[in-house]
């Protein structure tokens, strides 16, 4: 992610230095690089207006990297984090100054996707924040603005996406692929199996735990069954050559998608039975319950402004249309309404966000 993020800093004009303390990882990075400059100490960053951490998701390890840039850079030089997981203001805690603490969370691959997520935390200073999306312009991308919360936006209003493939699966006995054919017919890029593959199974639960636990065990966010048995039983996705679908090149091919899907099909249901079945609809009700309603929680813990919830999530994982339209679309008493009923049947995951009602 570091290389990515330099790499487009230096296609836009900036002067850019990355540093890498490890020899040998130092001489990679300057031999795809090129012409930016990579240094092995920290005191070769003392001159750098915002200075961008993209170290592993370790808190401790952040922290200390931030303490020893606080020491070198200029008081008035922006610390940014990339981070996607940790608290900002837990990793601003070092920093003797915290109200120049931002995050600046990019997304994979950095030079194709759009969306940045600037992060303020309690203590980061207006200005520092508009400098970062000053920054992030500069860069080609299009900022948005969110406070410190569990998995900021993006990845917080996508959590139930797959969460809800898994919990829908295997409440209504369907195969992956079922599941995953209804959301592409609807327009999303890939299904909720697929993704799990993609992204890796034991990275998906991970990333399942850090959210249940850092929510001191919301039921929203509590990991299904299914995935455990998926990291248990090695079957990681791509990575593995197996997951909820073969990989490799004996492996099966898709068969095409019917034509004439889209998210027009998600207020029409007797198309979408047409194309791929009744099962098609509950599953894409199921989901699209959730996500509308996880946007209604984030939107009511002020995590971001409405419509910038929408946008991150056509930007950040190309949604054809965000969740708080999709709530628009099926009409928010109608998603109320089923939530209410999924709460009866499945129990406290499936509670309504209060914010629901004002839609309504």
């Amino acid at each position: 992610m570091g290389l990515g993020i330099a790499t487009v800093a230096a296609r836009a004009g900036l002067e850019v230095v990355v540093l890498e303390p490890d020899a040998a990882a130092r001489e990679r990075a300057a031999a795809k690089l090129g012409s930016v400059r990579v240094a092995g100490e920290v005191a070769e960053l003392a001159e750098c207006g915002i200075v961008i951490e993209a170290a592993p998701e370790d808190l401790d390890l952040k922290r200390a990297i931030f303490a020893e840039l606080a020491a070198v850079v200029a008081p008035d030089a922006i610390l940014a984090t990339n981070t996607s997981s940790l608290s900002v203001e837990a990793l601003a805690s070092t920093v003797p100054d915290p109200t120049r603490f931002v995050g600046l969370h990019f997304f994979n691959p950095v030079k194709a996707m759009e969306l940045v997520e600037v992060v303020v935390g309690a203590r980061t200073d207006d200005g520092v924040a508009a400098r970062a999306e000053a920054l992030a312009r500069a860069l080609g991308k299009t900022p948005i603005r969110v406070a410190d919360g569990i998995g900021f936006l993006a990845n917080r209003c996508a959590r139930p996406y797959t969460t809800e493939g898994l919990r829908c699966a295997a409440a209504l006995d369907l195969e992956p692929a079922r599941v995953d054919l209804a959301c592409r017919l609807v327009g999303f890029p890939m299904g909720p199996f697929e993704l799990i593959d993609l992204v890796g199974a034991d990275i998906s639960l991970g990333v399942g735990e850090s959210f249940f636990r850092q929510s001191f065990g919301e039921p929203r966010w509590r990991p299904h069954r299914t995935l455990v048995q998926q990291v248990a039983s090695g079957r990681l996705g791509r990575k593995t050559g197996a997951g909820f679908y073969a990989y490799g090149d004996d492996a099966p091919g898709r068969a095409p998608d019917p034509e004439g899907g889209g998210p027009d099909l998600l207020t029409d249901a007797a198309r979408l039975e047409e194309l791929a079945g009744p099962e098609a609809v509950a599953v894409v009700r199921w989901i699209t319950a959730q996500l509308v309603n996880e946007a209604a929680f984030a939107l009511e813990e002020g995590i971001a402004a409405e419509p910038d919830i929408d946008l991150a999530m056509r930007l950040g994982y190309r949604w054809p249309v965000g969740p708080l339209e999709i709530g628009r679309r099926l009409g928010f008493t109608a998603v109320r309404h089923r939530l209410v009923g999924m709460r009866e049947d499945y129990g406290e995951a499936y509670r309504p966000a209060p914010r629901l009602g004002d839609f309504s």
